[in-house]
């Protein structure tokens, strides 16, 4: 796949960090493949009806819609249950984001950077960050938790997953950045160890950090899946 490029000059790192290069990459790939992520999205965090929730990185809308659907199904345009705020950079995503979330009026979508969210401080009782870490460099995931902090109330939760570099895909692809690869096209995984969760944001109380691992059979050959699952909490405003 052929990228534009903005500067022909610019390294490996710097293209793959390069924000108009990541969101073609990521559109190009919701086009072609279009959702991407299968089966149902497990151990959703509780909420509450008059909860509001933010998704950063919502993708093509796996975990949002399942989110949404909580405590309530079919769904409906009531505009019951908690109320779901989605965020992607990606339009592609949004737009099957939108397709798989139109049973649901308590679902808002937003088009924006996590790294500099369009949200007032405090604005949210749960932030999610499901597998969105992973795909940003370290200056910017640093800054998407530290805007996850911001808009997230005193005593509200930042739920985290990402995948371990125990996976059996770290490795895969040119590496950028430590434990990050980038792929064929354009876009790039981080891969982390488990102490770097907690050093996210030193305003956050870690809760909990699970490991997760299982075993992905393809064509006979099985292969180690592992990825971190981690509850962080907002003690301080």
């Amino acid at each position: 796949m052929i990228l534009t490029i903005r500067d022909n000059n610019l390294s490996i790192k710097e293209r793959a960090a390069d924000m108009d290069t990541l969101r073609d990459a990521w559109n190009r790939d919701y086009s072609v493949r279009g959702r991407r992520w299968a089966g149902l999205s497990e151990r959703l965090p509780p909420v509450s009806g008059s909860d509001r929730v933010l998704e950063i990185g919502c993708g093509d809308g796996k975990t949002l819609v399942a989110l949404a659907g909580t405590g309530r199904s079919p769904p409906g345009n009531d505009g019951e249950g908690p109320e779901i705020v989605g965020l992607d950079f990606s339009m592609a995503a949004l737009r099957l984001c939108s397709h798989a979330a139109g049973g649901y009026a308590n679902i808002t979508l937003v088009c924006a950077d996590g790294s500099s969210l369009p949200f007032a401080d405090s604005s949210f009782d749960t932030v999610l960050l499901i597998h969105v870490l992973g795909h940003a460099l370290y200056p910017s995931r640093v800054l998407i938790c530290q805007e996850a902090e911001r808009v997230v109330r005193t005593k509200g939760l930042i739920i985290i997953r990402v995948f371990s570099a125990n996976d059996f895909r770290a490795g895969k692809g040119e590496e950028i950045e430590e434990r990050t690869y980038l792929r064929g096209d354009g876009t790039f995984t981080h891969y982390f160890h488990k102490d770097e969760i907690s050093s996210f944001n030193p305003l956050l109380s870690v809760l909990s950090i699970e490991t997760c691992s299982w075993n992905l059979k393809i064509r006979g050959t099985t292969y180690p899946r592992e990825e971190f699952h981690a509850i962080l909490r907002k003690d301080n405003s």
